[in-house]
């Protein structure tokens, strides 16, 4: 990557998988200056990459659900140092895909599975003690696939987007100390994908259909309604919480937060020309 990759005050990772004329995926990275963007990077990944996340040191967590040659898909965590496009650690999950991540302060990480290795469903999430290759624990419930994790800001609590068993409308659980039984929010909307804690104790959750729905964390009571067009894949919110960035299978929408006005976006001209298809979004500083 550019020298301004390891100088740059704010950037923008964004996955896409695909590429023409061939299959070649590549992380994007743009140093944002407000609403303005400038490619300053790619990093290579043909793994098929999806969720992804940032911490405080700049490092980059990347989830990769894989690409079927021969025999089933097998999926894996890759961590890029900030303005590297070499990973400095890799975790090859045993039985899961990993689809989307979220880490502690202290390291820990918190990996949503769509769903085994070789089949469907059912999802899971699975925790890694910090540096550790394989799960001290993984956390299993009634669910078809699991999309989306997102870490409350202050407390090790973790909540689940996934699809509901028999439909495709999508649910959220909580596991307090992301330990034990989950404890369901009591909601339900269309086409899960990503989800999102606000610093504020409440969640904000994509939908394929188009919509950011933020639910209050205490009673999941529905407290806001945002429309993205084209559809809602995946979020990152900068530093300050107040613009949000959302994937929606054609570029990054760049949204006002709470206010939910469209502000801009990553459009195609700021991928080269590709063909291009977004899945995860991640900034640094992260909140």
């Amino acid at each position: 990557m550019s020298a301004e990759a390891k100088t740059a005050k704010e950037m923008l990772y964004v996955a896409d998988p695909t590429g023409a004329p061939s299959y070649s995926g590549v992380i994007d990275v743009f140093a944002m200056h407000g609403l303005k963007y400038t490619l300053i990077g790619q990093i290579p990944d043909v793994d098929n990459p999806q969720g992804m996340t940032t911490d405080a040191a700049g490092n980059l967590y990347v989830t990769d659900i894989g690409v079927a040659t021969e025999g089933p898909a097998v999926g894996d965590i890759k961590i890029f140092p900030k303005g590297s496009s070499v990973y400095s650690f890799e975790i090859v999950p045993a039985k899961w895909l990993p689809v989307d991540i979220a880490v502690g302060r202290d390291g820990t990480l918190y990996v949503a599975n769509i769903a085994p290795i070789g089949t469907f469903s059912p999802g899971s999430v699975s925790v890694f003690p910090p540096s550790a290759s394989q799960p001290s624990r993984v956390l299993r419930f009634k669910n078809d696939q699991v999309y989306g994790i997102t870490l409350h800001g202050q407390s090790s609590t973790i909540y689940v987007s996934y699809s509901t068993l028999g439909s495709n409308d999508g649910a959220i659980d909580e596991f307090v100390r992301a330990r034990g039984k989950p404890k369901s929010l009591g909601v339900s909307y269309s086409e899960p994908w990503g989800i999102l804690e606000d610093g504020h104790d409440n969640l904000l959750a994509l939908s394929g259909s188009g919509t950011v729905d933020v639910y209050a964390e205490s009673n999941g009571k529905l407290v806001q309604q945002i429309s993205v067009p084209n559809g809602a894949m995946f979020e990152a919110f900068n530093q300050s919480r107040n613009r949000l960035f959302v994937t929606n299978f054609q570029e990054v929408e760049i949204l006002s937060y709470p206010g939910g006005k469209l502000l801009g976006s990553v459009d195609q001209s700021g991928w080269g020309g590709r063909s291009d298809y977004p899945t995860g979004v991640a900034y640094w500083p992260s909140p």
